[in-house]
């Protein structure tokens, strides 16, 4: 049985865009509408083309789907008709339509790709069907809510509204106020006057928001979430995007940071002793705070946790597959990794190649002279495999660089990725070695969604990897995970002694994730990057 798993939307609060096909269970292929389109995040869209990739990827046709699952599940009656229709202009034919709500989405994609048998699973965002968490127990093949907080008690919202006080754009770049966190004092503002935790849950003082009528969409990302209660209560406006970050905001977004995190871990708490569920699953857009789920993993209630990897909105359509898959008496099977997208053979490589007049060469060990370049201080941009699922290059459409050269962080970041300077790297680190640079309770962190702490003695090994508050985001890298990105990291530490690389996404400022051998070659040339490895070949300026 094929299940055809979708999410977006006709309004533009609808994003990260994406299809996912599964058969039987198993996950057959899992693609951003973004990484085609090339528009981040296809806000107000429905995945036309992600549709198109994944049914090419399976080598099937749509009169072979045999369901579509999505979510809105509160959305009316009439909106079936609208996604027959739909499928009906575009594709000439439509499968059955089957909806279902947000958060299950959300909380079913994250515990069939966990592999526990049960589960603690809270799902968190801005929000999605009227509800922005829930909390729910899953067990073998049974979902059970157990808590919903209705919109707009919002710890996504609460965030968000943190990343546009302090000039960056909400639902976009809320990792830009993660990162910055690190060089604020988080007790300097207290926050529980906006955000009040408690055992039972969460409270947002709508006093200080701009809150959309209960049945109206959520605001676009150019409204405010705050009003001008909020500002006086601060004491000063908000910061204008790109001016200067002064130590201020700074200071709020590390105290924003703060309140967070401890908020989630009383909730968490709560309901682990009551309920005597250790491993806990994360889903929506708020799991995507890596902050957060160290102080997650790291608390004594917690035995193991797991983070879906596209915890984004992305991950909806993965999450209504599963749904749909249950409906139907078949158990979803976890998918073994994340690279879910398409891939590339070396004829199609070269024939681009050879179309964009590129002068490369062939190497007869691509990870050996790919070591030797990254040991000699070159960034290179590493186009590999099947393309990732979800917002974290692991290795297959990678920039990487030597963390052990001191400037290289401040080299990456202004040459290549063109962003600001105060923006961490992550780290993939051979499975085996994790020990020996990274404090963390969990042994593995294949998906790069968890911070760990440096090992003190290690810092002044891996600077370029190192944030302000001696952390790092991991990505543990196994030989069966990725054997061939594993390879490197031998090759790697061979050469220079480390096995370790930093790591951060194929793409530049504001752009999607490269898809395909074209784009990589783009953003090759576009930047600062020193040579491509882009299937059998190196490129090199």
């Amino acid at each position: 049985m094929y299940i055809l798993g979708i999410n977006g939307g006709f309004r533009q609060g609808y994003q990260d865009v994406s299809a996912c096909l599964v058969k039987d269970g198993v996950v057959l292929a899992a693609i951003e509408e973004e990484r085609i389109s090339r528009v981040k995040f296809s806000a107000g869209k429905l995945p036309y083309s992600s549709i198109v990739e994944v049914l090419k990827i399976a080598g099937i046709a749509i009169q072979e789907v045999d369901v579509v699952a999505f979510h809105g599940s509160t959305w009316g009656a009439d909106f079936d008709e609208k996604i027959t229709t739909y499928f009906k202009n575009q594709f000439g034919y439509s499968p059955k339509v089957q909806r279902y709500h947000h958060h299950d989405c959300h909380a079913t994609g994250t515990f069939f790709s966990s592999g526990f048998s049960h589960a603690l699973i809270l799902s968190m965002d801005n929000s999605g069907d009227g509800i922005s968490a829930q909390i729910a127990i899953g067990r073998d093949n049974k979902l059970a809510i157990v808590k919903r907080f209705e919109r707009p008690q919002s710890l996504g919202l609460f965030y968000s509204l943190i990343t546009q006080y302090c000039g960056f754009v909400k639902d976009s770049e809320e990792y830009k106020l993660m990162g910055l966190a690190a060089f604020g004092d988080p007790l300097k503002f207290d926050f529980s006057w906006l955000l009040h935790s408690s055992s039972e849950g969460f409270s947002l003082n709508t006093d200080y928001l701009n809150v959309p009528a209960p049945l109206a969409p959520s605001l676009h990302r150019d409204e405010m979430n705050f009003n001008e209660k909020f500002i006086a209560k601060m004491g000063t406006g908000r910061r204008i995007p790109n001016s200067p970050v002064t130590q201020f905001y700074k200071d709020v977004a590390a105290s924003a940071q703060h309140q967070l995190g401890n908020t989630i871990l009383e909730l968490l708490r709560s309901y682990t002793l009551s309920t005597g569920i250790k491993n806990i699953c994360l889903s929506g857009g708020v799991a995507l705070n890596c902050l957060m789920n160290q102080k997650i993993m790291n608390a004594d209630f917690a035995d193991n946790i797991f983070v879906q990897p596209a915890s984004s909105d992305a991950g909806i359509s993965m999450g209504a597959a599963f749904l749909a898959t249950l409906d139907n008496g078949i158990k979803p099977i976890a998918p073994a990794n994340a690279f879910l997208g398409n891939e590339f053979r070396d004829d199609e490589i070269e024939k681009v190649l050879n179309l964009c007049h590129i002068n490369y060469t062939k190497v007869s060990n691509l990870v050996q002279s790919a070591a030797e370049d990254i040991a000699k201080g070159y960034v290179i941009g590493w186009f590999q495999g099947r393309m990732e699922f979800g917002p974290r290059a692991l290795g297959n459409r990678s920039i990487l660089a030597n963390p052990a050269v001191p400037n290289m962080q401040q080299t990456v970041n202004q040459k290549i990725k063109f962003r600001e300077s105060f923006r961490p790297f992550g780290a993939s680190v051979l499975a085996e070695e994790i020990a020996t640079y990274f404090v963390g309770k969990p042994k593995d962190a294949p998906y790069m969604t968890l911070v760990y702490d440096v090992v003190e003695s290690k810092k002044d090994a891996i600077p370029a990897v190192v944030h302000a508050d001696g952390t790092c985001r991991i990505q543990t890298v196994s030989s069966t995970d990725n054997p061939l990105y594993h390879r490197l990291l031998l090759a790697v530490k061979q050469a220079t002694g480390i096995g370790l690389l930093l790591n951060t996404s194929f793409n530049l400022n504001h752009e999607p994730i490269v898809n395909t051998p074209r784009e990589a070659i783009a953003s090759f040339y576009a930047s600062g990057i020193d040579c491509l490895y882009i299937g059998s070949f190196r490129v090199a300026k």
